[in-house]
């Protein structure tokens, strides 16, 4: 999963892009030791192998090897590789060569990404690069997210090696992170609006159990014997679809269809190239990653798991987010969804890449339009449906659902405002409503259509009047919208808040830039900041 930090409003956690060009005599001594897994560096080696074979076939038009790569281990190295310059501050590796006579350049001990598992795309020296992770920080982010798993789910994981990798999962990572290069380039506005996120109904019973019935239909679609029964499983999904959908509001559609479009893709990509596999002849070094015997019959099973897997991500019948109730869960069904509607259309309507990135134009209107089904024939689909697949009992179940969601939700919020540490709010009513925050959207839970709970990654707020919150490490962050106020726990004492030279904070926990007329008074253990 890719837990990437969104940026909402204005960027406020950004990354060193334009970099000017670096005279030879100003490149850094060469350096040869490697860093980076190895297993990693022969992976974008299959990575661009299989572009060459199956790119035009996964989206036309599509050019994948012309963009750079920086694998990275957080604050110990990164590589770029096929980049055509060296950017600042970057050496030339000398050690044994990695990709034949390519030249391949190296940083140490700094990385563009600090956090672990970040797998994405960058302005690096003007140049668009994928970012990739290499497998030992992708795993330092696994253990501790288990950290905090219950005992049972710890010690299933490391007895059954959960740990490691599918020898797929590098190579469809690259696939879908290159696809989002080539979706900005064909469409560069056509992105969600991560800041609604919070205010999606994710408890909503008759919302989850119409979303479990479209995992379960698009699954049975995909893995459908013929045509015709793909056909029916498409009508069948569309009529529940559509119905779902009429008791959403404007702004929850959008931002399903605008995830769909982007990361629906993505990982259409990645399905579409575990289909095509079998085309492909591996590199020889493919052959070192454990478990790999070739793309014959070992592509199309796992394109059948990730399938199954569909089933219970739309469901949210595990707890693979480490929060069932958040916002995770929303955003991920939201990948396979997407996918499996592209996967439909490559046979109902063969020329939907054609028209994709228009404005306006969605995966579910295409798929609606080319089973042009009259309502009558939509309702009769709807029954069948929901008859075949239970859905009063899966109702039922979502209900149970909201009703644990909501208590436990509660709980949180009162383990922040009550705690026994510092409660720490910053009031910004008086300097207005406008922000910029970064954050990830696979770390929100909303306590009610105003207010919500962010973690999983430190997060930041830009208020209005250009203060600036950064949390410097993983603490939950209530935003309420309806009081204008940022509440939060720290372990740091009232005494310690003593106020920096600009006026600001600079704790631990967090740091809080300054401006005049801030001010910070104690009372017991809360501590409170009024912006002005």
């Amino acid at each position: 999963m890719n837990r990437r930090i969104a940026f909402v409003a204005t960027v406020i956690l950004t990354i060193p892009a334009v970099l000017p060009a670096v005279p030879q005599s100003q490149v850094p001594a060469p350096i040869t030791e490697l860093r980076i897994d190895p297993l990693l560096v022969s992976t974008v080696s299959e990575y661009r192998n299989v572009m060459r074979t199956l790119g035009p076939l996964l989206f036309p038009g599509w050019q994948a090897n012309s963009v750079p790569m920086l694998l990275y281990r957080p604050k110990v190295q990164e590589l770029l590789i096929g980049a055509p310059r060296i950017p600042k501050g970057f050496s030339r590796f000398a050690g044994r060569p990695l990709l034949g006579d390519e030249a391949v350049y190296v940083r140490n001990d700094s990385t563009v990404m600090d956090l672990d598992d970040q797998n994405t795309s960058i302005e690096l020296d003007s140049m668009q690069v994928l970012v990739v992770a290499d497998q030992f920080s992708r795993l330092r982010s696994q253990l501790r997210d288990m950290f905090g798993r219950p005992a049972a789910m710890r010690d299933k994981w490391l007895e059954e090696w959960g740990f490691i990798p599918s020898p797929f999962t590098d190579l469809q990572m690259m696939v879908h992170e290159a696809f989002h290069v080539h979706q900005r380039r064909m469409a560069p506005t056509k992105s969600a609006d991560e800041s609604t996120v919070a205010a999606y109904l994710v408890l909503d019973p008759v919302n989850n159990a119409f979303t479990a019935l479209e995992g379960m239909i698009l699954r049975d679609a995909l893995l459908a014997p013929d045509d015709k029964t793909k056909r029916e499983k498409a009508a069948e999904f569309i009529s529940v679809r559509l119905t779902r959908r009429a008791k959403l509001d404007s702004t929850a559609i959008t931002y399903e269809d605008l995830n769909e479009f982007s990361e629906g893709l993505g990982r259409y990509v990645e399905m579409r190239f575990l289909q095509l596999a079998d085309r492909v002849t591996p590199t020889p070094e493919m052959y070192l990653h454990a478990g790999f015997t070739g793309y014959r019959g070992a592509a199309i099973k796992e394109f059948r798991r990730q399938a199954d897997d569909m089933v219970k991500i739309a469901s949210n019948t595990d707890d693979r987010f480490g929060n069932k109730y958040g916002t995770g869960p929303l955003r991920f069904r939201l990948y396979y969804l997407g996918a499996a509607q592209g996967l439909l259309l490559d046979d109902l309507a063969p020329d939907w890449k054609r028209r994709i990135f228009a404005r306006g134009v969605f995966l579910t209107g295409l798929l609606n339009e080319a089973l042009a089904l009259s309502p009558e024939r939509r309702q009769a689909h709807l029954e069948q449906a929901k008859l075949h697949y239970g859905y009063d009992k899966i109702l039922v179940d979502k209900e149970a659902f909201a009703a644990d969601g909501q208590r436990l939700i509660r709980a949180r919020v009162d383990s922040i405002t009550g705690t026994r540490q510092t409660l720490v709010t910053i009031q910004y009513g008086a300097v207005g409503d406008k922000m910029g925050m970064g954050y990830t959207p696979f770390g929100v839970t909303a306590i009610n259509t105003e207010s919500a709970i962010y973690d999983l990654v430190p997060i930041a707020i830009r208020f209005a009047n250009k203060v600036l919150l950064e949390m410097k490490s993983v603490v939950p962050v209530i935003l309420d919208k309806r009081s204008k106020a940022v509440t939060f726990a720290v372990a740091t004492p009232p005494a310690g808040f003593i106020t920096t030279a600009d006026g600001g904070l600079d704790l631990g926990e967090f740091r809080l830039s300054g401006s005049p007329g801030t001010t910070v008074t104690v009372a017991g253990n809360r501590v409170i900041v009024v912006l002005k």
